[in-house]
């Protein structure tokens, strides 16, 4: 009996912890903070790790968002100079995997939820020979 008491509370534990999690997603936004890239990669004549410095203030990737929503869909995207170019209008998809949020758009790099920052770590593919890797951070902010 004590054995199936455990399991009981075990599992309710696990399934609020989730609810949690869930809510914490869908009730902020999401802003980029950080975009690293390894090795240096060179830009208009500079070379930095520092992705967002590269691409300017002003640019798509330092104005990123996203915002998930409750019934499993969420919306990202960027206010940056031409950056509605680049706009999807399907829908698009999450869902987790314990600390894992797994993006439709984006499938084979999941994101990792930690308190209030989304981590989500992007391999390219080869350009001329070398493989960058992209770790993007976001911050949660409320909506």
């Amino acid at each position: 009996m004590k054995n199936l008491l455990l399991l009981f509370l075990i599992g309710a534990t696990l399934t609020a912890c989730k609810k949690d999690a869930d809510k914490t997603l869908a009730t902020k936004n999401w802003k980029i903070e950080s975009v690293t890239v390894s090795p240096a990669i060179t830009i208009g004549g500079k070379t930095s790790t520092n992705y967002i410095e590269l691409m300017g203030q002003a640019s798509c990737a330092a104005n990123m968002m996203i915002s998930f929503n409750s019934d499993g869909t969420f919306t990202s995207g960027s206010n940056g100079a031409l950056c509605d170019m680049a706009q999807t209008t399907a829908i698009q998809t999450w869902k987790r995997n314990d600390d894992q949020i797994i993006l439709s758009s984006s499938s084979k790099f999941p994101m990792v939820l930690a308190g209030n920052k989304l981590t989500q770590v992007i391999t390219s593919e080869p350009q001329g020979g070398i493989v960058y890797t992209y770790v993007y951070v976001y911050k949660a902010e409320s909506k």
